[in-house]
C-alpha cells in the first residue's frame, strides 16, 4: 500500500479572474499542497491569465487555453493535461477548505479499488457565487 498519491488539481475558468485569484488562495493555503494546478481557460477576455502568472511562485501550475467553450471540453483538456495520480476538480468561484486534498487522498490511499471520491459542498453568503445562487434557489 503507498503511503502518497500526487494530486493535480484542475480549475477551469472562463472570465471569472476575481474569482479564480480566491479560488487559487485557496489552494495556496491547503495543509496537503497539490503537486500540480491546471488552470483551463476557456478562452477568456478578462485579466485571468495575469491572475494565474501571479501564483507562479506560490503554486506548480499549468495555464492551458481551450478555445473550445464548454465545461466538457475544458474538464477532458485539464484531465489530459493532468499528470496527478489523483485528479481533484474546483470551481473558479469556490473556495477549498485548507484540509480538501489532505482529505480527498485518504480513500485512494486505504483502498486502491477507489475510483472516486466527492464531500459536502457549502456555499459563503457573500452574494456572488453561483454556488450560493444555486444554494438559494433550489436547496431552501
Amino acid at each position: 500500500m503507498k503511503d502518497s498519491l500526487s494530486i493535480s488539481v484542475v480549475v477551469i475558468t472562463l472570465n471569472r479572474a476575481e474569482w479564480l485569484k480566491d479560488t487559487l488562495d485557496s489552494l495556496v493555503r491547503q495543509t496537503r499542497q497539490p503537486d500540480e494546478v491546471i488552470v483551463v481557460d476557456n478562452d477568456s477576455q478578462d485579466n485571468t491569465k495575469g491572475v494565474v502568472l501571479s501564483f507562479a511562485n506560490k503554486l506548480n501550475f499549468k495555464y492551458v487555453i481551450e478555445k473550445t467553450r464548454g465545461i466538457p471540453y475544458a474538464r477532458n483538456t485539464g484531465v489530459r493535461n493532468a499528470t496527478g495520480d489523483i485528479v481533484a476538480f474546483i470551481d473558479d468561484d469556490c473556495i477549498a477548505d485548507e484540509n480538501w486534498l489532505k482529505y480527498i487522498q485518504i480513500p485512494f490511499l486505504k483502498d486502491p479499488n477507489v475510483g472516486g471520491v466527492g464531500g459536502e459542498t457549502s456555499y459563503l453568503e457573500n452574494g456572488k457565487s453561483m454556488v450560493e445562487e444555486f444554494y438559494k434557489r433550489y436547496m431552501r
